[in-house]
């Protein structure tokens, strides 16, 4: 009986030690302040959110050279938000995005996951690669395109 509960022990301890705490999300909140609102999809499929670009009922697709022309006519450059799909929030799509929307002026750029739909208010923040790209410093092409 002692083996037993030394095993269980055992097992009970490298479980507890394997077990990672859930991490704290965060969510977005800040709809109205923002002066773009881009859903990525792909190089080749984005939608603009805000300001709303429609074609008739549907919303308008964009590459990313379409999104970055809009975006660079937008009259307030301080919050550009961007949506990412969760099986794509890589942190090279990040340092991207981050260096498209900086490259033309916005001053704070916030990613958020698309995972629970359109409304953009109550959407997960994800973590912002600006602390990475400015330690390690930007190499990047702002028009790349074919990636995903």
């Amino acid at each position: 009986m002692t083996k037993a509960s030394a095993f269980l022990a055992l097992g009970v301890s490298i479980l507890t030690s394997c077990s990672t705490s859930p991490t704290p999300t965060t969510t977005f909140a800040e709809a109205d302040k923002a002066d773009i609102v881009i859903q990525h999809n792909s190089d080749t499929v984005n939608r603009v959110l805000k300001p709303l670009q429609r074609e008739g009922p549907f919303l308008s697709t964009f590459d990313n050279q379409g999104v970055l022309d809009l975006a660079k006519v937008q009259p307030h450059r301080e919050l550009a938000v961007v949506i990412l799909p969760d099986f794509i929030a890589a942190e090279e799509l990040k340092r991207d995005w981050m260096g498209l929307l900086e490259g033309v002026g916005y001053q704070r750029v916030v990613f958020l996951s698309a995972h629970k739909g359109l409304k953009v208010n109550g959407l997960i923040v994800l973590e912002n690669p600006s602390a990475v790209t400015a330690r390690q410093g930007s190499t990047f092409n702002p028009i790349s395109a074919g990636r995903h």
